[in-house]
């Protein structure tokens, strides 16, 4: 009994060795967006799957009202985050989370008066042609 423990304790660094091995490092790339005002997306994505991306926006940035075919999680990190339905806008603070279903006709805004810094999780991940823009909620 004593030899298989020990045999296994010893096995035991290789088998994590492998799985440690595996990790991955990611640089982001940073992407600049001009709406309303310029946003900067930093952009760790590493397949079309999942989208993962920090968002820093300036006071006074908004987006136009779209239409997302995935969905949309995401962390405040800094500011106020607002989102604008048809019905009404909810606001997110620091720590808080949102979601934003697939399909969900919104306007992303900076909801403060200090830059907005979001985490966002994508899926699947972001892709021009999944993204439709709206003049209105109508």
């Amino acid at each position: 009994m004593m030899k298989k423990l020990l045999t296994l304790l010893l096995l035991s660094p290789l088998a994590f060795a492998e799985d440690i091995s595996e990790y991955q490092r990611i640089t982001p790339k940073e992407l600049k967006i001009q709406d309303n005002l310029e946003r900067t997306i930093l952009d760790y994505s590493t397949s079309d799957e999942l989208g993962m991306n920090q968002m820093l926006a300036p006071v006074g940035w908004t987006e136009p009202i779209v239409s997302l075919e995935f969905e949309l999680r995401g962390v405040v990190i800094a500011g106020v985050l607002g989102l604008e339905f048809k019905e009404e806008t909810a606001k997110f603070n620091v720590n808080e989370g949102f979601v934003i279903p697939k399909n969900t006709k919104v306007r992303i805004h900076n909801a403060g008066n200090v830059p907005l810094h979001l985490v966002e999780i994508l899926r699947p991940g972001y892709k021009e042609s999944l993204v439709k823009e709206y003049e209105s909620f109508e």
